[in-house]
């Protein structure tokens, strides 16, 4: 694979997702291969890509067939791959499967270390506290609408949110939450199979000042042990072990991403959705306990990541089409959580859905997120805020107040621009 192959993608008929223009809105295209080619093979990357619903879900549970091992980063297998092991190798940690990238049993080992931090009870009584974050958010919005009379949400509010919670949580420093932003990017491209060799190679010197900075991190509360996260995991035993730098490395690479991407995505999604249409707000003020649904819908209807990736371990059959071992499979699930089959006129936003929790947003089976329950916590509780304290929200540049940006992995907005009164 090249770039002139994927530039070749997006200017014919070419179906790929490689192309910037599927990227940016991929969902007719998931309709036309659901109806077609529901098990369809990639004609740049190669990989076998899922639409079906049952078929993502199948995929997600059969960890025996189909290996996380290789799913967490695409993009190895290819000429760069041994030059970017070489750069983390000198400079920094070559990365170990652990959370996302490793199967059961071992997977299990690592996801108990975690687990506690993230489970309801934990982000129950985190609630005082993510209040306080959003407040003050919502407040710096007022101040910027008094002045500017617009504010950009990703930006202003959708990032902030979720990196200041996961920064406490983990334990380092939330004014450094600009730096982990650009390090949860990274480690999101690194999983994209079109990056060209000098992307990659980016991509890992950006990732190598993350595991710096979280070395740093480790360090001091090796020294000086707290009740945060990263001082539990520095300091926990597996099999009579510490674990080592490498996969507390890995580890928390994936702890930021988990902590903020489809937090900051489905934010954003949600706020487009409140300024497009004033009627929602008007039921979730008339009903909060609608609240939950809008987030569940939004969540469903947009699935802020769209892929990931499982390699097949032996020749099997997928509505019958046979992947040889060793293919990689992509569970689609902005593909799944679309699918007519399962959810009735799924691309309307329905807050009576009976079966939205169904969706695969977060994923299935043993690899589904570990920060599913933060993020769910956060969104409930944020637009819950953002009703009560602003009122007619509603795009403020017209068709120019968005811009969704082309990504293989996740759907989001880079831009939003809101106008808003203060309720």
């Amino acid at each position: 694979m090249n770039q002139d192959a994927i530039a070749l993608a997006d200017a014919t008929d070419v179906l790929s997702f490689t192309a910037p223009s599927i990227q940016s809105c991929p969902f007719a295209a998931y309709d036309h291969l659901r109806d077609r080619e529901p098990v369809y093979k990639d004609p740049v990357t190669g990989n076998y890509i899922l639409t079906r619903y049952q078929d993502v879900r199948r995929v997600l549970l059969d960890v025996k067939t189909f290996s996380s091992r290789s799913g967490l980063g695409a993009s190895r297998a290819n000429a760069a791959r041994e030059e970017v092991d070489q750069i983390y190798d000198a400079h920094g940690w070559r990365p170990m499967d652990t959370l996302q990238s490793q199967d059961p049993p071992e997977h299990r080992t690592y996801r108990q270390l975690v687990d506690k931090a993230f489970a309801p009870a934990k982000i129950l009584a985190l609630e005082p506290r993510i209040n306080e974050i959003i407040h003050g958010l919502i407040d710096g919005l007022i101040e910027t609408l008094g002045a500017h009379g617009e504010i950009e949400f990703v930006a202003d509010f959708a990032i902030k949110l979720p990196m200041i919670v996961i920064a406490e949580q983990l334990g380092v420093r939330s004014k450094d939450m600009d730096r982990f932003k650009i390090w949860s990017d990274a480690v999101v491209l690194v999983q994209d199979p079109t990056l060209s060799r000098e992307r990659q190679i980016e991509v890992a010197h950006t990732c190598i000042e993350m595991q710096r900075y979280f070395a740093d991190a480790i360090a001091q509360v090796r020294r000086e042990p707290n009740e945060q996260l990263l001082s539990r995991l520095v300091h926990a035993e597996v099999d009579g072990r510490r674990l080592e730098m490498g996969e507390l490395q890995s580890i928390m690479r994936q702890l930021i991403v988990a902590g903020n991407e489809t937090t900051t995505t489905t934010l954003a999604a949600g706020m487009k959705l409140l300024a497009e249409d004033r009627d929602i707000v008007s039921r979730l003020r008339g009903a909060p306990d609608l609240l939950g649904a809008f987030v569940e819908e939004t969540l469903r209807a947009m699935s802020p990541v769209q892929t990931l990736f499982r390699r097949v371990m032996e020749d099997t059959d997928i509505a019958g089409v046979t992947i040889p071992a060793g293919a990689m499979v992509e569970v689609r699930y902005g593909a799944a959580n679309r699918d007519p089959a399962v959810f009735a006129e799924p691309e309307k936003l329905d807050l009576a859905r009976q079966n939205v929790k169904s969706h695969l947003a977060f994923g299935f089976g043993p690899h589904i997120c570990i920060g599913n329950q933060l993020a769910r916590g956060e969104l409930r509780l944020a637009f819950q805020c953002l009703i009560e304290r602003l009122d007619k929200f509603r795009l403020s540049r017209g068709e120019n107040s968005y811009v969704f940006i082309p990504n293989y992995v996740v759907y989001g907005m880079t831009k939003l621009w809101i106008s808003a009164d203060k309720h």
